[in-house]
């Protein structure tokens, strides 16, 4: 097949750079895959360059030959021009076209004249269909840069944030672009499938995200276990070369159907599995926290009450709670819960007037009473370790309480070590 830049516009196929002279330009483009719809739902355009000798020329090596200034921007004009010229050519109309902008481009651009709309026009591109995807770099003035990607807002564009958790891809961005498509940086990809901290975390942070406002991608996926996390944490989009990497034509529409069906059939055995093993080992803690509310209830004393709590492997601490939020009373540390017995925690003990009014697993078990109540996992501010709570209220002499229990959560999932001391 011809190549990509030579497709196009003609001029737009080569450009001159400080060190390597005249090189060729050409486009790849890589699938942006929605996971509800198993069908890429955009396409990447990723510039392809070669020098006089035929020899790749790296896109970060051929960005930095060029200063800042009017050959910068011409070069990443160009680039996204040859990337519109050549998409347009393969008729697709269900997609979109993301484009990688630098920041300080957005920003100084507008000091070389109008570029952008015309492009898109003369190509006959809709600007709805175009995918702004801001690269992480840093920029001196981080407020001129909301300005600068408003322009591409009111044009009508899709406006990406790219490599969150790496550099300057950050919240601080976020609040100030508001994104449409947030893409998660591959380092945070490939963490979430080798650490259990990482992968805890991944979910949250994807749903910190879609609370912000945005559809979360997931990119450089290049293994099975990856691309299981992605879904398990509700990422909206996955792009890698697990699915598919960059090429000069685009790919079939069902490239990644058996793909997809055979991640989604492993997704559900892990999940079923996962429910089943977890289920299993809460079961005793479960039964246990239900008997202390029956014990408070009969009018047992707190730590009698708390005692077959106490002895299970992984309980931490049990402690009780009066209607108010007040706690009643200190914790009660399990004998095999070495944490409470580190000093550096001691400031954060309960005392006198502690009240846990505020936290969920409080205020959830009282709307709920008999129901026992469980959080995700967190690091409780009185151990050093992740903890799950659970609690339940229940009535003593006619006044409401919840009784809580901190599991250690890393015991709990059958993980080699706990979390160490910060």
């Amino acid at each position: 097949m011809q190549a990509m830049g030579a497709m196009g516009d003609p001029s737009l196929a080569s450009f001159t750079v400080p060190v390597h002279g005249h090189v060729e330009l050409s486009s790849a483009f890589q699938p942006i895959f929605s996971s509800a719809h198993r069908r890429a739902v955009g396409f990447e355009g990723l510039i392809r360059a070669r020098d006089k000798r035929g020899r790749t020329v790296h896109p970060l090596e051929l960005f930095s030959e060029v200063p800042l200034g009017e050959t910068r921007v011409l070069l990443d004009r160009q680039c996204r021009a040859l990337h519109v010229s050549n998409f347009v050519r393969f008729g697709e109309e269900n997609s979109w076209l993301f484009l990688n902008v630098d920041p300080w481009v957005a920003v100084e651009g507008t000091n070389y004249g109008s570029f952008f709309s015309g492009m898109l026009r003369s190509a006959g591109l809709p600007p709805h269909r175009v995918a702004v995807e801001l690269i992480e770099s840093q920029l001196a003035d981080e407020s001129r840069l909301a300005a600068a990607m408003q322009y591409y807002r009111e044009l009508g564009c899709v406006i990406v944030l790219d490599d969150f958790g790496a550099g300057y891809s950050n919240f601080d961005r976020i609040w100030r672009l508001h994104p449409d498509i947030v893409k998660i940086d591959r380092e945070m990809t490939r963490r979430v499938s080798v650490e259990p901290l990482a992968r805890r975390m991944f979910g949250g942070i994807v749903s910190v995200l879609h609370e912000a406002g945005a559809l979360v991608c997931v990119e450089g996926i290049e293994t099975e276990t990856e691309a299981l996390c992605a879904a398990e944490a509700n990422a909206d989009l996955l792009q890698g070369q697990y699915f598919a990497g960059p090429a000069a034509d685009l790919p079939p529409v069902d490239v990644c159907r058996d793909t997809f069906i055979g991640l989604f059939a492993g997704f559900r055995a892990d999940s079923l599995e996962m429910q089943a093993r977890r289920e299993a080992r809460l079961d005793p803690y479960l039964s246990a926290l239900a008997e202390a509310g029956r014990a408070l209830g009969r009018g047992d004393g707190h730590g009698a009450a708390a005692v077959p709590l106490l002895a299970l492997p992984c309980t931490q601490r049990c402690y009780l709670i009066a209607g108010d939020g007040t706690q009643v009373g200190a914790n009660l540390e399990s004998e095999h819960n070495a944490s409470a017995r580190d000093p550096r925690l001691e400031p954060m003990l309960p005392s006198p007037g502690t009240n846990w009014q505020n936290k969920p697993y409080f205020r959830r078990a009282l709307a709920v009473p008999g129901t026992v109540q469980m959080t995700r996992p967190y690091l409780s501010v009185t151990g050093p370790k992740h903890c799950l709570t659970l609690s339940l209220a229940c009535e003593v002499d006619g006044k409401p309480y919840v009784i809580c229990a901190d599991l250690d959560f890393a015991a709990l999932e059958g993980e080699s070590s706990g979390l160490p001391a910060s």
